[in-house]
């Protein structure tokens, strides 16, 4: 029901903004798994699936209000239904990357994600993101090699 609700009020944003193409609006994908679509309806094909933290852009709503067309990093577009859609702060590595334990580039590497890896954005510390992924674990990496939420703001 709380996805629900965040997934309206980013509809309703992108509505009362008139024009979704003059900033871009962004949301994160909020289930665990979603697919996006080759159009607004559960029939239509599945072009490509997300996963949770996954940020997407939104380019523009359906005549039913139910359906977001989106653009992920790498540019593909589909449409997502509104109920996997999230407010929470997503972004997706560019590249193959290190999530370091500190916020510096001499930290040791926690761990290393492949393109187009999903976090929650959790605070910034300089050119630093501290993020979290969907299994809880948290870390550090540059902004540079991630798209997405890179401050959040409510």
């Amino acid at each position: 029901m709380k996805n629900i609700t965040k997934a309206a009020a980013v509809l309703a944003a992108l509505l009362i903004s008139g024009n979704a193409f003059a900033a871009a609006k962004y949301a994160s994908i909020g289930a665990k798994e979603g697919n996006i679509r080759s159009c607004a309806s559960t029939k239509c094909a599945v072009k490509f699936k997300v996963w949770k933290y996954t940020p997407v852009e939104m380019l523009s709503v359906s005549k039913d209000k139910n359906w977001v067309e989106v653009r992920d990093f790498e540019g593909f577009k589909g449409w997502a239904h509104k109920d996997i859609l999230s407010e929470a702060p997503g972004m997706s590595t560019k590249s193959d990357a290190n999530v370091r334990t500190e916020p510096s580039v001499s930290a040791p590497v926690a761990w290393t994600v492949e393109k187009g890896y999903s976090f929650k954005f959790l605070k910034k510390q300089g050119a630093w993101l501290q993020v979290t992924d969907d299994a809880g674990t948290k870390g550090w990496i540059n902004q540079s090699v991630v798209w997405g939420f890179t401050e959040y703001k409510k």
